[in-house]
């Protein structure tokens, strides 16, 4: 469950910047203010989240993420002992939820850190095996507008901690939050209606359905890849079939099994154009934005390859 921190915690003081001086506009004021290094340390359980923490904290705080790399599947992945530790000595801990990241709740409540939680998709972070009928998206790194509203809550939360630092720590949301949204404003206006998609895995979707093209993948086919299952025979069939009715598949190549090489392979006959959509930050973006840049770009350029 999603839990506001309950104490502002110590901090050891170094001023990195200095005062205003006189003539500056009150936004002046608030870039020029002093900002202080601490010794807070937040511990997220994928390098998204520990990126955007880190822009808006400025490196006043340490940002940490356990899942870093594009072969990893944070799906299924396993703690370390250093992921214990790390979340140990974390004074706040990032987790997606919605049964995405449940390795980093389980470590935080074996450490009584329940308390030093941020979830960002309310209830208990982990997943049932059994479809009951209904599906969410858990991917919400890739829902743009929300990720704005998370910039700037957590730049409150982390104000709350460090208080000598709230000013700095809003500016800087609000400028990460302005840049997020112009991305969000390009994808919708990239007008996919009137084409379809096929996804491999959910990763993609906000972005996609935001662009507005129409999914047709069947909840039940996301569901079961999202619980590390094999996608029944007639959902498998299924899927094979849309790949001679769809545009553009969408293709997770960290959650990738023999059943998702056969539909894209199948894509691949089809004429299907196929874009890869990655779970975590890939190595040749610098930041958030310019991975999410890097993702709409991609699908621009599947949308004139289907006009070819």
């Amino acid at each position: 469950m999603r839990t506001r921190w309950m104490a502002v915690l110590p901090a050891a003081v170094l001023v990195l910047t200095g005062c205003a001086q006189d003539g500056q506009t009150a936004e002046d004021n608030a870039a020029d203010a002093p900002v202080e290094q601490t010794d807070i340390t937040v511990v997220s359980s994928i390098d998204v989240y520990a990126d955007l923490i880190d822009q808006i904290a400025d490196g006043t705080v340490a940002s940490e993420a356990i899942v870093t790399s594009t072969a990893v599947d944070p799906h299924t992945y396993e703690a370390t002992p250093q992921d214990r530790l790390a979340v140990e000595n974390a004074d706040v801990v990032v987790a997606n939820g919605g049964g995405y990241d449940s390795f980093i709740t389980l470590l935080a409540s074996a450490a009584e850190k329940d308390d030093d939680v941020y979830q960002l998709i309310e209830g208990e972070n982990w997943h049932s095996h059994e479809w009951d009928g209904t599906y969410e998206n858990e991917h919400i790194w890739y829902d743009l507008e929300r990720m704005t509203e998370f910039v700037l809550d957590m730049a409150e939360h982390l104000g709350d901690i460090v208080p000598e630092n709230a000013e700095v720590y809003t500016e800087n949301a609000e400028d990460l939050a302005a840049e997020i949204s112009q991305l969000d404003e390009r994808n919708r206006a990239l007008d996919a209606q009137g084409r379809s998609y096929l996804a491999t895995e959910a990763v993609s979707g906000y972005l996609l359905d935001d662009a507005g093209f129409d999914n047709r993948t069947e909840e039940e086919f996301l569901a079961a890849v999202e619980h590390g299952d094999d996608v029944s025979p007639r959902l498998y069939n299924q899927a094979l079939e849309l790949t001679e009715e769809i545009d553009l598949l969408s293709y997770n190549p960290q959650t990738e099994t023999q059943q998702s090489q056969r539909i894209r392979q199948e894509a691949e006959n089809n004429g299907v154009v196929i874009v890869e959509f990655t779970e975590t930050l890939p190595d040749d973006a610098e930041n958030f934005q310019e991975w999410m840049s890097q993702n709409i770009d991609a699908v621009a350029e599947a949308l004139e390859a289907m006009h070819d």
